[in-house]
């Protein structure tokens, strides 16, 4: 399971952090020449500069004002090394103020975040429509889908990372659950830890109920898929889009993976164990995703037959004695 969640970790995309919980941390820059502060004032997002704003420098006690030019950055440079520095900007009546650092050996990054009031706004109408009735909509299995597939002793531990997306403002109702069929001779199939209470699992099919909150719902299950020989395959239909196919096979000895739907693949390791990282463009609603498996590790089967032939012998004789135990002894 460590893998598995480590394994989605280096899958998923890259979530840029809240501004707002950035501000006024002084980062070093490699960038920024030595002895050097810039400071960048910006108001919700790093897409809304703040220009023409003072700026204050507290250098060792003393201020020094700047004002942020078009690209809303004001810097102070020439400062000597165990200088300490904070850094002070008051925007729209909202008082805005770096952590105190100390100049070292590189230069010095900062970001100082203004309230933005039309994202508060809007933020304040999300929660009230996020709490309305559902509507009638669609979602689709967004980029944070994946699966992920570990190699057993007679079959494939598929896991199934699933990013229910609905892009609206408000709660979906898509006119009933959202049903996976899955591959046939699927078994064991389980919702995992940390799922959310929308799925399901119920024989072959995995159930998510609706309505779908604005968002991603995040639905993990897991089942075994059986294979015979050193080959196999894995077909999934997807009853919603999946927008991007991405998929994570442990290798193995010869195992190789082939598939239609695959346009990029390479390696990957997670806790010392490497893994076919395999990715492709969207496969519609009811469209099958179709994955072939070779040089799957495989046992012969014949020492069990062998085992199990002379098990029933030892059987079969044990039976036959006690049957004829009692005719041997009136004899």
């Amino acid at each position: 399971m460590l893998v598995i969640l480590a394994l989605a970790g280096l899958g998923a995309q890259v979530q840029m952090p809240n501004p707002k919980e950035m501000s006024g941390r002084p980062l070093p820059a490699a960038d920024v020449p030595v002895g050097t502060v810039t400071v960048r004032v910006i108001r919700g997002g790093f897409d809304k500069d703040v220009p023409n704003q003072p700026v204050e420098f507290i250098i060792d006690g003393s201020a020094r004002v700047v004002s942020t030019d078009a690209t809303g950055r004001a810097t102070v440079s020439g400062l000597r090394s165990n200088t300490s520095v904070t850094a002070v900007a008051t925007v729209d009546g909202e008082r805005l103020e770096s952590r105190t650092f100390v100049m070292g050996s590189s230069g010095i990054r900062v970001a100082l975040v203004a309230t933005d009031p039309d994202e508060t706004a809007r933020a304040v109408e999300d929660k009230t429509l996020a709490s309305a009735p559902a509507t009638k909509g669609i979602v689709v299995l967004g980029p944070g889908s994946r699966v992920v597939v570990e190699l057993g002793e007679d079959g494939l531990t598929v896991f199934y990372l699933v990013e229910v997306l609905n892009s609206a403002r408000t709660p979906v109702d898509i006119g009933g659950p959202l049903i996976f069929e899955l591959p046939q001779g699927a078994r064991g199939t389980t919702i995992l830890p940390g799922s959310s209470p929308q799925g399901s699992a119920n024989g072959p099919r995995i159930i998510v109920t609706g309505p779908f909150a604005p968002g991603a719902t995040m639905v993990e299950a897991a089942y075994e898929l059986p294979y015979r020989g050193a080959t196999g395959t894995l077909e999934q239909v997807w009853p919603a889009t999946l927008q991007q196919l991405s998929l994570i096979v442990e290798q193995q000895g010869a195992l190789d993976i082939a598939s239609p739907q695959i346009s990029g693949r390479g390696t990957i390791s997670s806790q010392g164990k490497p893994f076919i990282s395999a990715s492709g463009p969207a496969i519609q609603a009811g469209q099958t995703l179709t994955i072939n498996f070779s040089g799957l590790p495989n046992r012969p089967a014949w020492p069990r037959w062998v085992a199990l032939i002379i098990g029933l012998g030892f059987v079969s004789w044990g039976l036959w004695s006690a049957w004829t135990a009692p005719a041997r002894r009136r004899v």
